[in-house]
């Protein structure tokens, strides 16, 4: 079974390779058989299986980024672009603003990542002492989350919009905490 699970991440990276120029649907099944290959080494061999995994998968993956780029054709050079010009905040408002997404998209996105981390880190384990699965589990969560949460945060207009994304990943990490 090991076999097959760490020869399914190799598959999905073929997968995905194909849908970086084909159907994305492809790209898509990818994605998803290589989190569900990755998810039965975990259950089946716990932090060994999802290293195999992970180390058999990202060789794959740069082979397949090392061929695109080996093979593609040169890029003519472009003509130099106009400097941009960058507004630097002369009110306070502005100032204030910038301050605030950093202050939603940095330390509160970190700590309600690393909150949700640890709620499945507790439901993971179910009470029982902490073991070396339920460490490499939380260590992995953790930026993975926090990747999403950003991703979430930054891709919305104002400030206010970017408090729901850590607010539900906290809440859902007070749940499984509770639940464990």
């Amino acid at each position: 079974m090991t076999a097959a699970a760490v020869l399914a991440v190799a598959a999905a990276m073929l997968l995905v390779r194909i849908g970086w120029q084909g159907p994305r649907g492809v790209a898509a099944l990818g994605w998803a058989l290589g989190a569900t290959a990755l998810v039965v080494l975990l259950m089946q061999d716990g932090a060994w299986g999802l290293s195999v995994g992970m180390v058999v998968g990202m060789p794959v993956a740069l082979a397949f980024v090392l061929h695109a780029g080996w093979t593609s054709p040169a890029r003519n050079v472009r003509a130099p672009r106009e400097v941009p010009a960058i507004s630097i905040p002369h009110h306070r408002r502005d100032i204030a603003r910038r301050l605030a997404v950093f202050a939603l998209a940095v330390p509160l996105a970190f700590a309600a990542a690393q909150w949700l981390a640890f709620g499945i880190q507790a439901a993971f384990r179910g009470g029982a002492a902490l073991d070396g699965d339920a460490v490499v589990l939380t260590l992995f969560l953790q930026p993975v989350i926090w990747t999403a949460l950003l991703t979430i945060q930054l891709t919305r207009a104002r400030a206010t919009q970017m408090i729901a994304a850590p607010l539900v990943a906290a809440v859902a990490g007070t749940m499984l905490w509770g639940v464990a």
